[in-house]
């Protein structure tokens, strides 16, 4: 088959790291791909490196901008003209209606959407909410098949109309990441930071640094934690648009020698095990790889309990679960984890187990590509 990814950013998040986990492997099984993204950041590089030839669409962005936007539509619609694939694949909202549209225009053979989170679950006013799940309904109408990544999500799908019979179920899936020694990890962060770690309980989380992961919660919690417990170090690793945000945050509590912003970290997964917790504040989220990252690390996890993250993580089984936007009820999570490093023990092994029984990556690749060949059988009989 040939094989048409379509992402609206080209920075490195969960839905990037699928889309290269997709087309790597896709390339690999001996099909034909391409892939068509906003911008040239590192999904791009990425691709570039393993051979898939690429499409950067400067115009392509999460902001809504007429003419923006219809550049973009335009750049999908010559892309598909041109290569003809059999399959188009998009990811993330922007990405999904203007690429769905243009394949219906140019009748696409297989039009398939991933869901990484319905965007009408973030905190707006209703009214938009309202608008976005119309305008997510409309795309769920011009695919043929739209892929769930969560069972949340999924349920939520078969509430719209004349759509059940168009939706799948098909969990992420990890490969099993390579993780620096503790104590090589220990020595990286402490040179990243240059500090002294030895002695130092460290929390990290791992997010864009963006409203819909709530870490304003989290730098609250933290102060909060230090009171009791001031030898704790937490890292926020991730670069984005609430950035001088948050640096002003921790000045205000006076947390510049607990709470860090060492940027975006390219591998940063590879360095889990220098942590303690794993910490995830989100407010709105699909099925979050860097929890499947931080299982595979053996790390305990203290999450909220929105979108997929409660299908990952079992509240005092495998990790904490807590209400977003609540920093007491973070810090009590956090500090119960502190004091009980046997519970973390514990919760650690669960969740790796979890992670490798249910979110192996194989199992993913296989169910999309069954999906792509029936789809595509079924248009040439």
């Amino acid at each position: 088959m040939k094989i048409l990814y379509v992402i609206t950013k080209s920075n490195w998040g969960g839905a990037q790291r699928h889309v290269f986990d997709l087309a790597t492997a896709m390339k690999a099984k001996g099909h034909e791909v391409m892939v068509a993204l906003g911008g040239d950041g590192m999904l791009k590089q990425r691709l570039d490196a393993a051979g898939i030839f690429t499409f950067s669409i400067s115009s392509m962005g999460r902001d809504i901008s007429v003419s923006k936007d219809t550049g973009s539509f335009r750049a999908i619609y010559t892309i598909l003209k041109n290569k003809k694939p059999d399959v188009i694949h998009l990811h993330s909202p922007k990405a999904a209606g203007l690429g769905s549209l243009a394949g219906r225009l140019l009748r696409t053979k297989l039009i398939v959407t991933t869901v990484h989170g319905w965007s009408f679950n973030e905190p707006r006013a209703w009214y938009a909410r309202a608008v976005i799940a119309f305008f997510s309904w409309i795309t769920l109408i011009l695919s043929h098949t739209t892929i769930l990544i969560s069972d949340k999500d999924y349920k939520q799908a078969l509430l719209f109309p004349w759509v059940k019979q168009k939706i799948a179920l098909i969990p992420l899936g990890i490969a099993t990441p390579t993780f620096v020694s503790v104590d090589g990890a220990k020595q990286h962060i402490a040179k990243l930071l240059n500090i002294d770690t030895t002695k130092r309980v460290m929390i990290a989380a791992i997010a864009e640094l963006h409203r819909n992961k709530g870490l304003e919660y989290l730098v609250k919690a933290v102060k909060v934690v230090v009171e009791r417990h001031p030898q704790v170090l937490c890292l926020i690793i991730g670069d984005g648009e609430d950035r001088a945000a948050l640096t002003a945050l921790i000045a205000a509590l006076k947390l510049e020698n607990h709470v860090y912003l060492p940027g975006f970290m390219g591998e940063a997964a590879e360095y889990l095990k220098a942590f303690n917790v794993f910490v995830l504040p989100s407010r709105k989220e699909g099925l979050p790889y860097v929890l499947l990252e931080a299982g595979s690390a053996s790390l305990p996890v203290v999450a909220t309990t929105v979108g997929g993250i409660p299908e990952i993580v079992e509240d005092m089984k495998s990790g904490i679960l807590v209400q977003p936007k609540n920093s007491r009820e973070l810090a009590h999570a956090l500090t119960f984890m502190i004091e009980h490093p046997e519970e973390r023990r514990k919760f650690g092994n669960a969740l790796k187990e979890r992670i490798t029984t249910k979110f192996g990556l194989e199992k993913m690749l296989e169910a999309v590509e069954k999906l792509y060949l029936i789809a595509v059988r079924q248009t040439h009989s």
